[in-house]
């Protein structure tokens, strides 16, 4: 009977497991990267920070960070977790990375909608514009499932953006 219940076990964190990095693409590896400061990550050297944010409640003991990167036509978004508030590492638990990204496109976060529900969770690729306070559509969008730790894909129905440079 133990050995069912270990080989149950095994099967269960090794699905829970596979689930994180599932739209990661070349920076899977990232996934674990435990680091200081968002502007220095191993792995990420030549990367653009373009954004940063705390998604969780500033009263969570476990802080939960949004951090999106540029590299030529590339963008990743990762979420990363300080499990512990007093102490200055995070680790990195998810990876979206999204390539072939066109000029004036880019990866939003914090700052999303869906069906005019402000949603942290959410990840859109939107096209940005000065004049615009609302960036839509959405060509692409993901939500980050902060109970399975992972991105998952949604419908762009009803998402948007807010963008936060305009005066």
């Amino acid at each position: 009977m133990q050995k069912y219940m270990l080989l149950y076990f095994f099967l269960i964190v090794s699905t829970y497991c596979s689930a994180q990095g599932k739209y990661a693409g070349t920076k899977k590896g990232l996934i674990g990267t435990t680091y200081l400061d968002s502007k220095n990550i191993p792995g990420l050297e030549g990367w653009e920070f373009q954004s940063g944010s705390v998604i969780s409640p500033l009263d969570d003991p476990e802080m939960i960070i949004a951090d999106v990167f540029r590299g030529g036509s590339t963008w990743i978004c990762f979420f990363s977790i300080k499990e512990d508030t007093a102490l200055d590492s995070q680790r990195i638990i998810d990876v979206l990375e999204v390539k072939n990204v066109m000029k004036g496109w880019q990866l939003y976060t914090t700052s999303c909608r869906h069906n005019r529900v402000e949603n942290v969770e959410i990840i859109a690729l939107v096209k940005w514009s000065p004049t615009q306070e609302f960036l839509k559509p959405a060509k692409q969008a993901w939500r980050f499932n902060r109970d399975k730790r992972r991105f998952e894909i949604i419908s762009v129905k009803g998402v948007y953006c807010i963008n936060e440079g305009l005066d």
